[in-house]
């Protein structure tokens, strides 16, 4: 049996089915800025914010003016909040934060959201989720791929790094956990393994209810 007392969730593409209507959102507002983004781009940004996300998009021609419509679009509250009840639920959501709870498991869901947009989509789950602690992206100095999310993660819980297991699916938030010194899953959502990815993830399952599988073994 894997040996870890927490487990932490990043947010967007792990937990709710949001990265394809991200995605699509980002390309319609590049298409009206007359802005052609690289092949890589949703690989550079998935899961990354603050200095670091501003950092890549500077690098791109009129990127800054890009991030500037998508703040106001893509973290609409709103419209996420008014979603169908359970729609962007991932496979397994529901049936893996239960079975984590009544084995004892503490849970922590790290994003580098913004915790009110965490608790936007928190609110779409028709079965209410429990969980005992968030961290978003406005609550910390340094965004994936720096471990600063998941330590303060770690540190609210009252665990060793060693004994969280991070569940993250993107390049940014698996190399945060690397460097967190915590164990980690990868679950695809829209970005296939490279490399470097490969190198560092520790564990890899289809979906969140299969994590159930690896904490039992």
């Amino acid at each position: 049996m894997l040996d870890v007392k927490a487990v932490l969730f990043d947010c967007d593409g792990l937990m709710f089915e949001t990265e394809l209507i991200s995605q699509q959102i980002w390309k319609d507002e590049a298409n009206k800025l007359g802005i052609t983004i690289p092949e890589d781009f949703f690989i550079n940004i998935t899961g990354s914010g603050g200095e670091e996300l501003t950092r890549y998009l500077s690098s791109i021609p009129k990127g800054l003016d890009l991030f500037d419509v998508m703040k106001k679009k893509r973290f609409d509250i709103s419209f996420w909040s008014s979603i169908q009840k359970d729609c962007l639920n991932k496979k397994g959501l529901v049936t893996l934060f239960h079975w984590l709870k009544q084995n004892g498991y503490l849970i922590g869901i790290c994003s580098s959201s913004h915790r009110t947009y965490v608790e936007a989509l928190l609110s779409t789950v028709s079965t209410p989720l429990e969980y005992d602690a968030i961290v978003g992206g406005d609550m910390v100095t340094h965004a994936k791929p720096d471990p600063e999310i998941f330590l303060v993660g770690a540190k609210i819980l009252g665990v060793k790094p060693s004994e969280c297991l991070v569940l993250e699916d993107s390049k940014q938030g698996i190399t945060a956990a690397k460097r967190a010194g915590m164990h980690s899953c990868f679950i695809e959502d829209t970005i296939k393994p490279d490399h470097i990815m490969k190198e560092m993830i520790e564990y890899q399952t289809e979906n969140l209810e299969d994590v159930i599988q690896l904490l039992n073994k």
